[in-house]
């Protein structure tokens, strides 16, 4: 039974140390739950990918506003998006991506 226990502990070691460096890296300060911690582990991935795809539109959005020159694409992008980010249902996005004028230099 010690080696289970041991196996068992391990693995919550190693759940922790993931959602730590998540939680981290999406500078969220939330608790944590005391078991489930794999569910809350996938919870946190999803929000990490989500923030990957909205990062990801406005990148698209500021390279195609580059390309045209402004003359093809609008300086302000709405779009509502349904993704599977990860295993266990979808999630609607909504994405706003809004550049800003240059300002004119005398």
């Amino acid at each position: 039974m010690r080696l289970k226990d041991n196996a068992a502990a391990g693995a919550s070691r190693s759940l922790n140390r993931t959602i730590t460096a998540i939680m981290e890296f999406l500078d969220d300060e939330g608790d944590r739950p005391a078991s489930g911690l794999r569910e809350f582990l996938y919870d946190k991935l999803r929000d990490l990918a989500e923030k990957w795809y909205r990062r990801g539109f406005k990148r698209g959005h500021i390279e195609s506003f580059k390309k045209t020159k402004g003359a093809g694409a609008p300086r302000t992008l709405r779009y509502d998006a349904t993704r599977q980010f990860f295993v266990g249902g979808a999630r609607t996005v909504r994405l706003k991506s809004r550049l800003k004028r240059k300002r004119a230099t005398s």
